[in-house]
């Protein structure tokens, strides 16, 4: 099995090799839909827009596919999902929507950060806010950015067929990037926090 994944990865790099242009614009469209249909299994793609493509070209293909793809998830669902459930999601929504007004941005980039959370899951909850297309991209950006600088990044490193064999996820989650990515939650949590007591004393 690990042989015939080498053969692969072998055979598709060799395609990107000789039709680049080709090649990464089919590659985006995949991502596109991939993350459109949040679909589980991101790690794999992400690492792959930096192995077939390197670390810039891949960090961009990541980021730009699961950003739009999400916003047309989210804005779908709104329409369909949502509208199906309505009324016995509504009550829950206007009382999520309250709480959540005053600190929107931080608890959308909060939710992106967290490692973890199936995009599905992601998505659907974001759906359910009622928040504008401008912050929901923005605040995607920021949330997924550190992820995908770390996946593109190793991708890139792992692209030597050698490299892989010895790969493991320390080689991604080392303890300092742990540690800044929960530093960074901890950031929003305590502004959250700082929003609603402002809010409460005036």
């Amino acid at each position: 099995m690990i042989d015939y994944i080498f053969i692969m990865l072998n055979y598709t790099q060799l395609l990107v090799d000789q039709n680049y242009l080709l090649t990464l614009i089919l590659y985006f469209l995949f991502c596109l839909l991939f993350f459109f249909l949040s679909l589980p299994g991101g790690l794999i793609v992400t690492l792959s827009s930096g192995f077939f493509f390197g670390f810039y070209i891949g960090f961009i293909i990541n980021i730009v596919s699961i950003t739009i793809g999400s916003l047309f998830f989210t804005i779908i669902s709104k329409y369909f999902f949502l509208n199906f459930f309505n009324n016995y999601l509504s009550k829950y929504i206007d009382k999520l929507n309250k709480i959540m007004k005053k600190s929107s941005f931080e608890y959308l980039i909060l939710i992106r950060i967290i490692f973890g959370i199936p995009l599905i899951v992601q998505n659907l909850f974001i759906s359910t806010l009622e928040i504008s297309k401008f912050k929901f991209i923005l605040s995607s950006l920021i949330g997924f950015t550190p992820y995908f600088l770390i996946f593109s990044y190793v991708g890139d490193k792992i692209s030597n067929l050698l490299e892989i064999k010895s790969f493991s996820f320390k080689n991604i989650f080392s303890i300092e990037i742990i540690v800044i990515l929960i530093i960074l939650a901890l950031i929003l949590i305590i502004r959250i926090f700082y929003k609603i007591n402002t809010q409460k004393t005036n």
